[in-house]
């Protein structure tokens, strides 16, 4: 069997994100287990979903080449994983709603993406249904969604600065992928359908 770089660099970056999410999960269990904090096994479920999603989706058609594109995708997938529970404090009940309305616009967006979901730009086919007839990236609005929700229910300025710095990296993969994207005439088209971007009225 032929062993391609392209394809060790795949297993390693699947080995390697399955092991984070592992440690991820494992510490947000412990929490729940200790201190009965529903939003830390919410968000462990969340992450797994997108580490399972990540780990089955289908072959691309093309996938970008750009260095930065790159580096904006990993960032964006791995930061989430470094988010942490704080021991010394409930979880808020507003928290925990907004926590719960994220994870329900992801399962719908999933949805409506139908696995093909990317650390790069990458092009899986046009989704232009569900979620997508009302913004173009509704999976990154959703995911800022919960991590608003987490950081309610676990300040620490350890968790904010991770929560910054993960939604940085899912605008730089916006702006990215709309690039990639946009060589497509039925993006293009798509587009001009649903004007926004992440936030309907906003961007």
């Amino acid at each position: 069997m032929r062993v391609t770089l392209r394809g060790l660099a795949s297993a390693s970056g699947n080995l390697l994100l399955s092991l984070m999410c592992a440690l991820f999960v494992y510490a947000h269990l412990r929490s729940f287990l200790a201190l009965a904090k529903a939003s830390a096994l919410l968000m462990a479920g969340k992450e797994s979903l997108d580490v399972l999603f990540y780990l089955t989706r289908p072959s691309a058609r093309s996938v970008s080449r750009s260095p930065f594109a790159w580096i904006a995708g990993v960032g964006g997938t791995f930061m989430p994983l470094f988010l942490r529970p704080t021991d010394g404090s409930a979880d808020s009940f507003v928290g925990q709603i907004v926590l719960c309305a994220g994870l329900a616009l992801q399962l719908l967006g999933m949805l409506s993406l139908q696995r093909s979901i990317s650390i790069v730009p990458a092009h899986r086919g046009i989704k232009t249904g569900g979620l997508y007839r009302c913004v173009r990236h509704p999976i990154y609005l959703s995911y800022t969604i919960a991590q608003i929700g987490y950081l309610m229910s676990n300040p620490s300025l350890y968790n904010l600065e991770i929560a910054t710095v993960t939604f940085l990296f899912q605008l730089l993969r916006i702006f990215n992928e709309e690039r990639f994207l946009r060589h497509d005439p039925d993006y293009v088209a798509f587009a001009e359908l649903t004007r926004w971007a992440l936030i309907p009225g906003v961007f």
